[in-house]
């Protein structure tokens, strides 16, 4: 498991560390946008809007994520959140 220090210290890259958390209520979020990830022309999806990341962000902090994030040295945020629901939309895109 890649840590918040080590991410701090760049030491592994943002998809690397915002993967390890990507689970399958991310996963399922993320394919309820799959036309709009389809259609993003922007890298960070920030053609999508951000309050449309923030409702799906509720869905997707499972005990198995809260699990993850705290032993990583990371909590629960908005923005992480987000991080988590784009890496899952990287993936996605990756797949179209």
């Amino acid at each position: 498991m890649h840590s918040r220090q080590d991410y701090l210290e760049k030491k592994v890259t943002h998809r690397e560390y915002y993967a390890q958390f990507v689970g399958e209520a991310a996963r399922s979020a993320a394919e309820s946008l799959r036309k709009s990830i389809a259609g993003s022309s922007d890298p960070h999806f920030n053609d999508i809007p951000l309050q449309t990341w923030d409702k799906l962000g509720k869905w997707i902090m499972t005990q198995e994520t809260a699990n993850k994030l705290n032993a990583a040295g990371d909590g629960d945020s908005k923005a992480t959140r987000v991080c988590i629901l784009k890496e899952a939309a990287a993936q996605l895109k990756e797949t179209c």
